[in-house]
């Protein structure tokens, strides 16, 4: 009697060898890119007329005033940076001092026909500078300390003062 003896296995190297030799298919090809025109630059949103912007620029001087903001400064930025065309700078006497001068300013500003929102508020009255961005002015808030430590005044000498 024969006893029949079980086929020898295939290794896996010679399967996955036999796999990886196997001829590929070519990949089919894609259709060819239609060729456009480069995108247009998108138009930035157009800044309001400089008579009404120098107008608001004005108005947030008096409110800062109105609530008894120490030296005021604005300066005309357009010419030397494209970040806004005026910074408005103004001491606090103390913290509580800064909430009023920045709630005072958005709340005004707020109250105008049409209503100006700021695009940012940045800082906290507790670091003693707030940063109100109006996008074509920026406000900027300290404390005494705070505006002799960052001088911003030296910082943008370049930047006419407006009287």
């Amino acid at each position: 009697m024969k006893t029949s003896q079980p086929a020898p296995k295939k290794s896996a190297a010679k399967n996955t060898a036999a796999k990886k030799s196997a001829p590929r298919k070519p990949a089919a090809k894609k259709p060819a890119a239609k060729k456009t025109a480069p995108k247009k630059a998108v138009a930035r949103k157009k800044a309001p007329p400089t008579d009404a912007l120098r107008a608001r620029v004005d108005n947030v001087r008096a409110i800062l005033d109105a609530k008894k903001g120490e030296n005021i400064v604005v300066l005309r930025i357009a010419d030397v940076s494209s970040v806004a065309d005026y910074m408005i700078l103004c001491s606090g006497l103390n913290n509580p001092h800064l909430r009023a001068l920045a709630d005072e300013v958005a709340k005004q500003l707020r109250l105008e026909t049409p209503p100006v929102a700021a695009h940012r508020r940045a800082g906290s009255v507790e670091s003693e500078w707030v940063v109100l961005d109006y996008v074509d002015f920026v406000v900027h808030l300290f404390t005494p300390q705070m505006r002799s430590y960052y001088a911003l005044e030296r910082l943008w000498k370049d930047a006419p003062v407006v009287k």
